[in-house]
């Protein structure tokens, strides 16, 4: 255990300070050097007995020289990954592409967003065509029909659009192409279903038995389970999460039990219980009963791909199971440590994984539990009823003292990743864990009589169902009932640090204390229990400190096809449109809440909503019902819309105001930040315009003066707004000073006419649009407009978010896809770069 813990430290170390990838080769040499004067020291001591000072000194040799190698072994390991994870592309290019390869896994195959695993052999770009041999994900589209023909093994050739992992394209959101190298996938093909061309069975190559094992139960239980208990159960026993829908992974994440709806720990308990359990029912002698658990443990770690979480349980149950039959001693404590070792050397970069964390975090919290008892005190004399009342109240807090410490492990991570303390956890874990169990144990019976009592087939998908809705109904009740407290700040590193360094401590006080059956070693792991306990539930609210930033500067979020912009200036934090919300994503979730709490924004002091899309309000009913928002201004367009159910009731929530604009209006809101809001009167064109342009044309017009720099947020106003607004010599006077843009309606053919540029003369143009949508936005004719007038126009669709820092004459434009920063000049005639080269 003591060789991972300095090994993360050194690992930490790395990822901490400015130590460049290129000293692994060094820290490599110096950790085998390091270990060889620790043997020495070693082999040098055991020889001296009689001279107990040189023995001492020897000895502490040792000790330094072995922790100075695991230092910089775990520095070379950091060092190793960040040589293995280069800087991923923002926007990558899509390649057309002609593949040939063998179909590795198809489970997929019937979700709403259907994909297959393919293992590509051939590749052709253009007239040039090589061999390769790369795992590629291969996407068929919303529009496309499923390929339910799709079986792992068929020999395919197909065309269509290859895309390299991807970067994040917001700060503080992860990069999904780090979750891509993880599986070990080269990219994503977005495929034309049309072109696909069935080439025969990859014989030579060996049959993928796992993916067609996978199939079959996947198929198995879409046949004959209803459609939520059958995404239910593909994603708790095969890890194909694809059909649960959204709702569902917000109820289990809210309700703090998200790690039920993937392969985890649990799982592989489970499983390897059940198995036990039929072995001792069959009377099976224990090295045989033995075996067959470890077989079919690693069995199904392997069938499912080996996450972090599985063979991180499939480690700890050989360990314990391989103790107990040698009748040696079980140390959970030293088999959790063995586990991480042993995965953070096959795998230097699984440290990142959120399921690694979250899986060995929790399991370390239970450990630290070992040295707390809470029970109720034994009455003597007291009747049989009273007894089994006891015990039963007993079991309850043991399970409530358990699921506590589990949270304690994994809260500050959960924290990192989810913005919420799911408190319903506490509770709802007792049941929905045992509520697991039972689930998994159903669903083996339901396979097992599929294929070979099939009579029985739909009474014991029965008992699935029953256990699977309860499970789903119960937590759905209970995360509404109890919902998940926000957390809007990040918390700090170093609280996190010191609170899984306390359980640690108390894990290590226990096992010591259990084995050398100490009372003394028992109360230092209680009190170590009880502190890290109380530790690990503070840290989410404790302050982090930061230092105030004094800068003005704009960041435009990258959310797709609508607008989301922060402002930030000394005393102020501004919002201006939220993106778009659908079905299966929400950017208020996804990009702009990880974007403030990266920030440092835990409370905006105003929201400007500038009309009633929903490619800029969808994401303001998650930010109102987190509180974000002091105040909300807005043009009070569609007041009887749905969609304002969620904002006002989290705006009511927090007691923040809903402000409509109904005419020019100047809001103060610091000492160096204002805003000048003008909406155009539409009383004489919008009776003659279609829908959306009406709307369109209501959009609130923003005037920031950031540090004495104007920014116009023009929403999504079209040519008549436009002509209105420059019509009123205040506004057209107001627009005359504007520095940075945000082009009207994400740079539409029907906005940014020559009389508007020419009056606003903006200096930086933000176009904020998603890749390849369907509008066309922005227009070319557009852009070229802008770039006559002498602006520096920069997209969210080519450049990911955008961030632009005021200087003293000019401003710093950087974006995720360029981060090195760009001199813009509010004087002269072109922009410069650093280099004073033209851009």
């Amino acid at each position: 255990m003591l060789l991972w813990v300095f090994l993360l430290l050194g690992h930490g170390v790395l990822s901490r300070a400015p130590i460049p990838a290129a000293w692994e080769d060094g820290l490599r040499s110096a950790a085998w050097v390091a270990a060889a004067m620790s043997l020495a020291a070693a082999a040098a001591g055991s020889r001296i007995h009689a001279r107990v000072k040189t023995s001492l000194w020897l000895r502490r040799a040792e000790i330094a020289c072995g922790v100075t190698a695991l230092l910089a072994a775990g520095g070379a390991l950091g060092g190793e990954v960040d040589r293995m994870e280069p800087p991923l592309p923002v926007h990558p290019r899509a390649t057309p592409v002609a593949v040939e390869g063998r179909v590795l896994d198809a489970v997929a195959t019937d979700a709403a967003h259907p994909f297959i695993t393919l293992e590509a052999n051939a590749v052709r770009v253009g007239d040039t065509a090589s061999p390769c041999r790369a795992a590629l994900l291969v996407r068929f589209g919303d529009d496309g029909l499923a390929p339910a023909w799709a079986t792992p093994g068929l020999l395919l050739r197909f065309s269509g659009r290859f895309r390299p992992p991807e970067d994040a394209r917001n700060p503080g959101s992860g990069a999904p192409g780090r979750w891509l190298e993880r599986l070990g996938i080269a990219g994503v093909v977005d495929a034309d279903p049309t072109s696909f061309v069935i080439l025969g069975d990859a014989r030579e190559d060996g049959i993928p038995w796992g993916g067609l094992l996978r199939l079959r139960l996947a198929r198995v239980l879409s046949r004959d389970l209803s459609a939520p208990v059958a995404a239910l159960a593909r994603g708790m026993a095969l890890g194909d999460r694809s059909g649960i829908a959204p709702t569902v992974r917000d109820s289990f994440r809210d309700g703090g039990t998200i790690h039920i709806l993937s392969i985890s720990g649990l799982h592989v308990c489970v499983l390897a219980g059940i198995v036990a359990a039929i072995a001792v029912a069959f009377r099976l002698p224990q090295s045989p009963a033995v075996w067959l658990e470890l077989l079919s443990l690693w069995g199904y770690v392997l069938l499912v791909g080996a996450p972090a979480s599985a063979v991180r349980s499939a480690i700890l149950w050989s360990a314990m199971r391989a103790g107990r039959m040698r009748g040696a001693s079980v140390r959970p404590f030293a088999a959790w440590g063995t586990a991480g070792l042993l995965i953070h050397l096959m795998a230097p970069d699984v440290l990142e994984d959120p399921g690694f964390q979250l899986s060995f975090a929790a399991v370390l919290g239970l450990l630290a539990s070992g040295g707390l008892r809470l029970s109720l005190p034994e009455a003597p004399g007291s009747p049989g009823l009273l007894a089994r009342v006891r015990r039963l109240v007993n079991g309850l807090l043991s399970l409530g003292q358990q699921s506590a410490f589990a949270e304690a492990g994994t809260l500050g991570i959960q924290v990192l990743q989810f913005g919420a303390v799911p408190v319903a956890g506490l509770f709802l874990n007792l049941a929905v864990i045992p509520l697991c169990g039972a689930f998994m144990a159903a669903m083996l019976l339901h396979l097992a009589c599929a294929f070979l009592l099939p009579p029985f087939e739909q009474a014991a998908a029965g008992a699935v169902e029953v256990s699977g809705l309860l499970m789903l109904r119960l937590t759905s009740a209970v995360a509404t009932a109890v919902p998940p407290l926000p957390a809007r700040a990040l918390p700090s590193a170093t609280a996190i640090g010191a609170c899984l360094a306390l359980l640690l401590l108390a894990a290590a006080v226990w096992e010591h204390a259990r084995v050398e059956r100490r009372a003394e070693d028992r109360r230092n792991a209680r009190a170590c229990a009880l502190a890290a306990l109380l530790l690990a539930w503070a840290v989410p609210f404790l302050p982090s400190p930061r230092a105030r930033d004094r800068s003005s500067w704009l960041l435009m979020l990258d959310v797709g096809q609508g607008d989301a912009t922060l402002a930030h200036a000394p005393d102020g934090w501004i919002l201006v449109d939220a993106g778009p919300a659908t079905e299966t994503r929400d950017e208020g979730r996804s990009s702009v809440e990880p974007a403030l709490r990266a920030e440092g924004a835990t409370r905006l002091d105003a929201a400007i909503l500038s009309h009633a899309h929903r490619d800029h309000y969808g994401g303001l009913g998650w930010l109102a019902g987190r509180g974000f928002l002091r105040a909300l201004y807005e043009n009070g367009s569609d007041g009887g819309g749905a969609w304002r159910a969620p904002i006002g009731s989290g705006l009511r929530r927090f007691g923040a105001p809903d402000v409509p604009i109904r005419a020019d209006t100047t809001v103060a809101l610091g000492e160096r930040v204002g805003a000048r809001l003008l909406r155009a009167d539409d009383g004489g064109f919008a009776a003659a315009r279609p829908g959306n342009a009406r709307e369109n044309n209501r959009s609130l017009v923003a005037l920031l003066d950031l540090d004495g720099n104007t920014v116009c947020f023009a929403g999504d106003v079209e040519h008549d707004a436009e002509v209105e607004l420059l019509a009123h010599a205040g506004a057209r006077e107001a627009m005359g000073a504007v520095r940075v843009m945000k082009v009207p309606h994400h740079g539409s053919r029907t906005s940014s006419d020559s009389a508007w540029i020419a009056t606003t003369r903006p200096r930086i143009a933000l176009i904020s649009c998603g890749e390849g949508n369907r509008f066309g936005h922005p227009d070319p004719a557009t852009v070229g407009r802008y770039l006559r007038a002498g602006a520096r126009v920069y997209r969210t669709d080519q450049e990911g978010a955008i961030r632009v820092t005021f200087t003293r004459g000019g401003a710093l434009v950087s974006t995720r896809a360029h981060p090195a920063p760009e001199v813009v000049s509010w004087g002269g005639d072109s922009a410069v770069t650093p280099s004073g080269h033209p851009p």
